[in-house]
């Protein structure tokens, strides 16, 4: 079948003729309702495909989850301009963080109390001890401020590169009982000469 030039052009602006179909869907903004109808389908399957894309990796919610669909719901009520699902969103928000909040922070307890659970080894014991006599300290109260070294690297952060245990003698080599953080005290046995 030959096909001429006009007949080609008719046929052109057959297909892209624009129906009433898809007119009044809410993915078409502004003169877009005014396109063709191939046109106005590609644009109104682009949002939805937008709108289910997942979340960013730090969100943690995979596609499908509870929280996927609390953070999709959130985001729905924030676009809606309505003050009550407005409100209703940040709840919600405020809710989910807390959350994860409460659990991080029970896994931070729990892991700073298996820290402080476990035994010191013999060389560890024998380093602070060495250090509590150098110092005129006593060994238990330098044992004592180890410990607080390694839940202070787990809570309160540390340099960067340093080690539980690296953290945790930098704070024993910098106590000392005039220090208000420190818990070392001072020995009654006289201090070791070198």
């Amino acid at each position: 079948m030959k096909v001429s030039k006009k007949q080609l052009r008719q046929m052109i602006r057959e297909e892209a003729k624009s129906t009433k179909k898809y007119d009044d869907n809410p993915a078409l903004k502004g003169k877009q309702s005014d396109l063709p109808d191939h046109l106005q389908k590609g644009i109104i399957t682009k949002n939805l495909e937008e709108d289910d894309a997942p979340h960013e990796p730090q969100y943690d919610a995979p596609q499908g989850s509870k929280r996927d669909k609390q953070l999709d719901q959130t985001k729905a009520d924030l676009k809606s301009g309505d003050p009550k699902r407005v409100q209703r969103a940040y709840r919600r928000r405020e809710r989910m963080e807390r959350q994860e909040r409460e659990k991080n922070e029970s896994l931070l307890r729990a892991l700073i109390e298996e820290i402080l659970e476990e035994e010191l080894s013999k060389k560890t014991k024998a380093t602070l001890k060495k250090k509590a006599e150098e110092r005129g300290l006593t060994p238990g109260s330098v044992y004592k401020e180890f410990e607080k070294g390694l839940a202070a690297w787990a809570t309160s952060g540390s340099r960067k590169g340093m080690s539980q245990h690296q953290w945790a003698h930098a704070r024993v080599n910098s106590a000392t009982p005039s220090k208000d953080w420190a818990v070392v005290k001072k020995s009654k046995a006289k201090k070791k000469k070198k």
